[in-house]
């Protein structure tokens, strides 16, 4: 058990029989009225994102969870099936949890995964991915770096790039919000 007020970003809880990540936490009130902890939690079962608001000092239950390196196999229906690198167990996670980061997931990668109460509850994405852009139209000539156009990569995501980005190149995507960071740059060695 975890007192509400000291509830952080990052703890797993048990909120109303679900697993639940703590995404923000603030503490609002004053001591005439009572403190609140509000929280926006995002469901690891279900990957929907949830507000409650616990009164400061009441009990939460808090879940021991820790990260293990798993390798993604393949995909079966709704459920994305990893496995565990040191004893070959294989552990389903579901589609709904991945959510939109499933195109981030590429077969026989090694990726963290969060391990709670015995079973794979979500994956830990980097926040920061590099991937390939595969086709764009060209720079239009004349127009600013601020001009946008659009770009498909690798793994068939789409986001909008600069007007100086051209096929073949390795750009830096943001995974939470999937938008292009920049271009990565190659240095020769010699």
């Amino acid at each position: 058990m975890v007192i509400a007020s000291d509830i952080r970003v990052g703890n797993v809880i048990r909120v109303d029989g679900k697993l639940c990540k703590v995404l923000t936490q603030e503490i609002r009130g004053t001591g005439k009225f009572g403190k609140s902890a509000m929280l926006k939690l995002k469901s690891l079962e279900e990957g929907n994102v949830i507000e409650k608001k616990f009164p400061a000092d009441s009990n939460a239950e808090s879940v021991d969870v820790h990260q293990v390196k798993m390798q993604y196999l393949y995909r079966e229906g709704d459920q994305f099936i990893f496995m565990n690198m040191e004893n070959y167990e294989q552990f389903p996670i579901s589609a709904r949890a991945v959510g939109k980061h499933e195109v981030f997931l590429k077969e026989n990668e090694v990726i963290e995964v969060l391990f709670g109460e015995g079973k794979a509850l979500s994956i830990a994405f980097p926040k920061i991915v590099e991937l390939k852009v595969t086709s764009t139209p060209p720079g239009v000539k004349g127009q600013t770096d601020t001009t946008y156009k659009e770009a498909e990569l690798e793994n068939g995501l789409k986001v909008l790039v600069p007007q100086f980005i051209s096929e073949g190149e390795l750009i830096r995507v943001n995974t939470e919000d999937l938008s292009y960071l920049e271009r990565v740059s190659v240095r020769s060695m010699s």
